[in-house]
């Protein structure tokens, strides 16, 4: 079910009414159901698939739990990369390695990879690496909790962020089930959330991606001028795409009555890749340095030590997003942009206005021409479209509205930077403004015929 559809709308409305109207001790197991029935949807192989990883990583967490034992931990941690490498990444090994022992590779021989698998392995990873530290649950609002059973299926399987996050720690989310709250704040917060990202995805993403995916599939049409707004333009598609889902996500939760973690904070007004990448995709950016680069040494070791981390870090994460080459270099890029701003020594704050706008140029500069790896279904088409950036041709694309689209983008993460101010004047007025919001958000699906397009993230 596509959170921009009516017969998502429905679904969500009809569980919104029947979740509130409930008895609380029965609220878990209902979310439970509803996120089976949403997860199973999809597929009913895939939730069976689900169900089963669920039940094996509980028992890995439950003896975890009664042994403090590290061999626990590594068995879980090693089977949970196992599965997801495997289904991730067995279809391009196959097709590389068959014809090398003569195994011949018929193109309808794939495995099809479980939707949302990359999101929910890392949770598993994270939870387990948490109760093994006695962390899980440590939120200062809330004593420790023990794990159960429907506690910790609901933490995988709450359907707002189930597809594409965001990525949940055990603090971010598990100590409050059972203790939903639903008041005044929330309610306007909910509905603002997802009417946010109503509008970025439909107004921004879905128009953005209209004009450009035809530059992707074949780039040798177009020249500089279409080709640079080509680049800028999924930059801020991919943007307003992803944060889209992810305020869709956390206005739904705040509806059920939890709060789910931020996962951007205006990362296109960042001034250096270490801040970047502390605004953009957060709960990936703090798995990776929680679970991965402080394991490996962190800032704690030498200079070269740090490099290798930094590296390692990055090229992981761009391979977890896929098994290309395209995704490596991706990935690449990134630790080579960090490596450099530590090599140069690049303070946290700039300086003064123009430092800030060079700094600033320099992270937007780097990220969008990386994403030309990112979005490139093949190597061959990322240089094609780097090689058109100098010839020149007139553009033939809409220009003036790609442009207006990429600026709205910069607008909207100005804004959001404001967003404790805009709610701070919403909240006193939410007789009005939730009716006003609902009715916008019911038009906005059922009336809009702008081209609606996948959310981008589901695909990893």
């Amino acid at each position: 079910m596509n959170f921009i559809s009516l017969i998502f709308l429905l679904f969500f409305i009809a569980t919104f009414l029947i979740y509130w109207n409930i008895p609380k001790r029965a609220r878990v197991g209902f979310l439970i159901f509803v996120s089976l029935f949403y997860y199973g949807f999809y597929s009913p192989a895939f939730l069976a698939h689900f169900i089963f990883v669920i039940l094996l990583n509980y028992a890995f967490v439950y003896f975890t739990q009664k042994t403090k034992s590290r061999a626990w931990v590594a068995l879980g941690v090693t089977l949970n990369i196992t599965h997801l490498v495997f289904f991730k990444y067995f279809n391009a090994l196959f097709t590389l390695l068959a014809p090398a022992v003569g195994v011949a590779t018929p193109a309808t021989f794939k495995v099809v990879m479980p939707l949302a698998i990359s999101f929910y392995t890392f949770q598993f990873i994270a939870f387990q690496v948490d109760v093994y530290r006695g962390t899980q649950g440590n939120n200062p609002k809330y004593p420790q909790v023990d794990v159960s059973l429907s506690r910790y299926t609901l933490f995988m399987l709450f359907f707002p962020h189930l597809i594409s996050g965001p990525i949940l720690r055990s603090s971010d989310f598990y100590a409050r089930i059972g203790d939903e709250q639903l008041n005044r704040e929330s309610q306007v917060s909910g509905v603002y959330l997802i009417a946010l990202g109503l509008f970025k995805k439909l107004f921004i993403a879905d128009a953005i991606g209209y004009f450009i995916n035809p530059v992707f599939k074949a780039p040798l049409d177009y020249g500089s001028v279409d080709t640079l707004l080509v680049i800028f333009g999924y930059s801020a598609q991919l943007y307003t795409d992803f944060s889209g889902f992810i305020d869709m996500a956390r206005g739904m939760a705040k509806l059920f009555g939890y709060d789910l973690p931020a996962n951007f904070r205006s990362p296109y007004f960042s001034t250096s890749f270490s801040e970047f990448w502390a605004r953009w995709h957060i709960t990936l950016s703090v798995f990776i340095r929680e679970y991965l680069y402080i394991p490996l040494g962190g800032n704690r070791v030498g200079l070269v030590h740090q490099y290798f981390n930094l590296m390692t870090a990055m090229v992981l994460s761009g391979i977890w997003h896929g098994e290309t080459l395209n995704f490596f270099i991706w990935g690449a890029l990134h630790g080579v942009y960090l490596c450099a701003e530590k090599i140069l020594k690049v303070s946290k704050n700039a300086e003064n206005s123009f430092n800030w706008f060079v700094r600033n140029s320099w992270v937007v500069l780097g990220w969008s021409f990386s994403l030309i790896f990112f979005r490139s279904p093949d190597f061959e088409t990322a240089t094609q479209i780097l090689k058109q950036v100098f010839v020149w041709r007139p553009a033939t694309l809409s220009w003036g509205l790609v442009l207006l689209l990429i600026i709205a983008t910069w607008l909207i993460q100005f804004l959001e930077m404001r967003r404790e101010k805009i709610l701070a004047a919403l909240i006193p007025r939410a007789r009005i403004v939730i009716p006003a919001l609902a009715v916008l958000l019911w038009f906005l699906i059922s009336r809009v015929q702008i081209p609606n397009e996948a959310f981008i993230y589901v695909q990893f």
